[in-house]
């Protein structure tokens, strides 16, 4: 169903049949980071569980109706936050390492990227998609695998759905419970980085 009608919000619940609401979490993630996640169950005890996957927020039955509004009107701010994000025409600098590239196989095509023209890369309805300044490229090849390929750049894994150019991050923003949003030159999609992620970044950069 996310794949077919790409919501902007799940609620979920732990206890299903067939695979848990932690296991759903983690499958719709691979279809869209930015759905909006709302754990919806009687049971506290998969609270830590919920959040180690991004989760927006935690319902507990049985839910009162002020509280689902409060969630629902703080998504609804955050998202239109998130579609106010402006755009650059230029990275704040230039990469340090300027003539790596990076070699990408989609479908029947090969295609060959200046590392320092990838702006983010995602994971959208299971594919690995490459935004770059000149184009968007899907490929199969899996997010971890291209962290391993770019780790000596300027890309940086900010999140399990994300790897950013730091070269072209322009604000970074809280976002839900742990998370922050990420707003890069180039573009008007954004990114998410964790809590943990943050300190990391600031740490290096």
């Amino acid at each position: 169903m996310v794949e077919k009608i790409n919501p902007d919000v799940v609620f979920v619940d732990v206890d299903m049949p067939e695979m848990n609401g932690v296991e759903a979490a983690k499958e719709i993630f691979d279809i869209n980071p930015k759905i909006f996640i709302v754990f919806a169950t009687a049971y506290d005890s998969y609270i830590h569980e919920a959040f180690e996957v991004y989760a927006f927020d935690y319902l507990i039955k049985p839910f009162k109706l002020e509280r689902i509004r409060q969630t629902m009107e703080r998504i609804k701010e955050l998202k239109a936050d998130r579609e106010k994000t402006g755009f650059l025409a230029q990275p704040i600098s230039q990469s340090k390492k300027e003539n790596l590239k990076l070699k990408i196989q989609s479908n029947d095509r090969c295609h060959f990227v200046n590392v320092q023209d990838i702006i983010f890369i995602t994971r959208i309805e299971r594919k690995t998609v490459i935004y770059t300044k000149h184009d968007v490229i899907k490929t199969y090849e899996p997010l971890q695998q291209l962290a391993e390929w770019l780790k000596d750049s300027n890309l940086f894994r900010c999140h399990k759905g994300y790897i950013i150019n730091t070269d072209m991050v322009t604000e970074i923003l809280p976002w839900g419970h742990k998370t922050y949003i990420v707003k890069l030159a180039n573009t008007e999609e954004t990114a998410l980085m964790t809590h943990e992620k943050v300190r990391e970044y600031r740490t290096r950069y």
